[in-house]
């Protein structure tokens, strides 16, 4: 299945552009011991449902695996062979809007959104999070050695929101026209979990230089 999206330096914007099914290959066994890793129980995945999403602005690699929990889904992030795995709910909310909170795996908040009828993005949250800050920090790391020893890479000195400092600034710098407000909309025709997922993928390995 594939998604074609227009290149925007919005994260909201939907820069997913293909959906795989995961077969029965080391791929999947890898992020199943990554998730086993980090306390999932086997039995709670379902497995066999896991995808794979590509992203058209990040060599960032998101899987989704579906639970026995209709209102949970598991979400790894990759990037050079670095994993970050974390938990999204999603459920009904007050006056007919969807709650979506994503939690790294000892229960602290990534960040949360509402959506209303229309799937437009309200009471967006951002949470300081030291898992997430320590992810952000080795992707980071290793991007800016991979770019360095690369000249062609180097970009202009032009300000965008992955030069801020981490994860959490780039995240409410480029949040800004969605923070507290109803104007940002996600076209939550496949996969709405995911898509909202999607959001961090912008920010992963935000800091100091980083490529835009």
């Amino acid at each position: 299945m594939s998604l074609k999206e227009q290149v925007s330096p919005y994260f909201y914007d939907m820069h997913i552009y293909r959906i795989e099914l995961l077969g029965a290959n080391q791929e999947r066994e890898q992020i199943v011991r990554e998730a086993l890793a980090n306390g999932v129980e086997e039995a709670f995945l379902m497995i066999e449902e896991a995808q794979k999403f590509f992203f058209n602005h990040t060599g960032v690699i998101m899987y989704s695996i579906p639970t026995l929990d209709p209102e949970q889904t598991l979400i790894l992030y990759e990037s050079k062979g670095l994993y970050q795995v974390s938990m999204a709910h999603y459920r009904p909310a007050e006056d007919g809007h969807m709650s979506f909170a994503l939690l790294t795996m000892d229960d602290r908040d990534y960040f949360s959104l509402k959506l209303d009828d229309q799937n437009r993005i309200g009471e967006l949250r951002v949470s300081e999070n030291e898992e997430v800050k320590s992810f952000n920090r080795a992707v980071y790391t290793l991007s800016l050695k991979e770019e360095s020893q690369d000249e062609t890479l180097k970009g202009t000195s032009a300000i965008c929101c992955r030069q801020e400092s981490g994860w959490s600034d780039c995240m409410d710098c480029t949040a800004v026209d969605c923070s507290g407000s109803w104007l940002c909309k996600i076209v939550a025709i496949v996969a709405p979990v995911e898509l909202i997922a999607g959001f961090a993928v912008s920010c992963i390995g935000a800091g100091d230089g980083a490529r835009c």
